[in-house]
């Protein structure tokens, strides 16, 4: 008796959820629960399919949305000036500094345009095509300045004279074209060049009011050594060598002179640049 109540509610039950009359036939309510089923699992597939398409729809928005970060300007180093008008930088002073050449090197340079057209320093590169071959006539000009005759030697040494009287009065232009600013950038360059390592970095640059360093005693005696004409008949580094050795060879008393001058210039000069530092 129990038993059959129970299947009866489970009818009824079913019956109402299906929406169908009591007294259907078996078979309908198998179909109609097979559809029901059906319907059911396509609405969910539907739903789990919106959200997908929601949640896709949502992360493209977002990385839409996101806006692209900005490459932050680049800041230009302490020693660095623009151009008002173009924003270009602007060379430092050293750039434009005149160039003291050696007496070989204006001897190369004379000897190298006459030689450029000459048939044994041509040479054919990669395309075909006759060139100048530089590397041989630097071996040859190199050979011919150490057999350079005396008579040749004094009269490349008249136009290194010339060149360096020429040098040294575009070097006080150069210098007294120099404003404070670019005095300060280019000791700044100079300053981060030593920090990085950077081997033969040339020293700060004075102003054109700036007391000169004083000469040390030895470069005291190899000016004097210049002055008695001992430097004019061989080449700077021989003559270099020269008056090391020679200057070793002097005793304490014969070095005494250059060191007492030596000695009277710095003491000058650090006067001098203490009123220059208070000026």
């Amino acid at each position: 008796m129990l038993s059959l109540m129970g299947s009866t509610r489970a009818t009824f039950g079913l019956a109402r959820t299906l929406r169908v009359p009591l007294y259907t036939p078996v078979s309908t309510f198998i179909t109609a629960s097979h559809v029901s089923y059906a319907n059911t699992k396509a609405a969910t597939r539907t739903k789990k399919s919106t959200k997908a398409t929601t949640k896709t729809s949502t992360r493209s928005k977002n990385t839409a949305a996101k806006p692209k970060k900005a490459t932050p300007a680049k800041k230009d180093k302490p020693w660095e000036r623009r151009d008002e008008k173009t924003g270009e930088l602007l060379p430092l002073p050293y750039d434009r500094k005149p160039t003291k050449r050696p007496r070989f090197l204006i001897y190369f340079m004379e000897r190298l345009e006459q030689v450029r057209e000459k048939p044994e320093f041509q040479m054919t590169n990669r395309d075909g095509k006759s060139v100048f071959d530089i590397r041989s006539a630097a071996t040859t000009i190199g050979a011919e300045w150490k057999q350079l005759s005396d008579s040749e030697r004094s009269r490349i040494d008249k136009l290194y004279e010339e060149h360096v009287k020429k040098y040294e009065k575009d070097l006080q232009a150069w210098q007294k074209s120099l404003t404070p600013d670019e005095i300060q950038r280019q000791n700044q360059f100079f300053a981060y060049q030593r920090k990085q390592g950077k081997k033969a970095v040339p020293r700060n640059i004075s102003g054109p009011d700036q007391p000169k360093r004083p000469l040390s005693a030895f470069f005291l005696f190899t000016q004097h050594l210049r002055e008695q004409g001992e430097a004019n008949t061989m080449p700077v580094t021989e003559f270099a060598r020269e008056a090391g050795a020679k200057w070793k060879a002097l005793s304490a008393k014969e070095k005494e002179p250059y060191e007492e001058k030596a000695r009277a210039s710095k003491e000058e000069y650090l006067q001098r640049m203490e009123e220059f530092k208070t000026a």
